[in-house]
């Protein structure tokens, strides 16, 4: 339920279900995330891209080859990042909340919204350190395991970055609550504290 800035004979707030109407219009300051939230959540963004991307097209190559190794070392260092920014990323969440979800999103709405940003936080923590231990001597000792949940999470990780996105349109598109807007790097994001 949202409270409508208008009030009804002049003394109580009126109420509606219906979702706000944003279209392409800019939120106010405090409705987004500032400057450094919304560029550390677009380069963990197209670094998981670029994961995914390197992980899938080595394998058309043989072991050994030139190509494979080169994309090897680049998904290796893009996880390292993923890892520094991870962390640069969750130390900037807890000491700059989230702004609030838009008016009219329901209980489990939110509660999906929450279990999702946690997900995949969890993933960018785990995934790159689950990578890294499977290329050591200390993950190649203790057997096959880290590598296979390294590229089993992969799947696991793809999912829920696409039920993330597909939230994001369909609170754009069909909402159009303004959502979207809080994390676009277009637009007057507020400067950091």
């Amino acid at each position: 339920m949202r409270l409508n800035v208008n009030l009804q004979n002049g003394n109580t707030p009126a109420h509606s279900d219906a979702p706000p109407q944003h279209g392409n219009s800019r939120l106010p300051p405090n409705d987004r995330y500032d400057r450094v939230a919304v560029w550390l959540h677009w380069l963990v963004a197209a670094a998981v891209i670029a994961q995914f991307l390197t992980g899938w097209i080595w394998s058309f190559f043989e072991r050994g080859s030139e190509p494979r190794f080169y994309l090897f070392r680049a998904h290796i260092m893009v996880g390292s990042a993923i890892l520094g920014l991870a962390i640069i990323r969750l130390g900037w969440r807890l000491t700059h909340p989230a702004p609030p979800l838009p008016a009219g999103m329901n209980r489990m709405m939110v509660r999906a919204s929450k279990l999702t940003h946690a997900l995949l936080y969890l993933a960018i923590l785990v995934q790159p350190v689950l990578g890294l231990v499977s290329i050591t001597s200390l993950g190649k000792s203790i057997g096959r395991w880290p590598r296979e949940l390294h590229v089993t999470l992969s799947f696991v990780i793809a999912a829920i970055v696409l039920l993330h996105v597909a939230a994001a349109f369909w609170h754009h598109f069909i909402r159009r609550d303004g959502l979207l807007l809080r994390i676009s790097p277009h637009g007057r994001a507020p400067r950091a504290a």
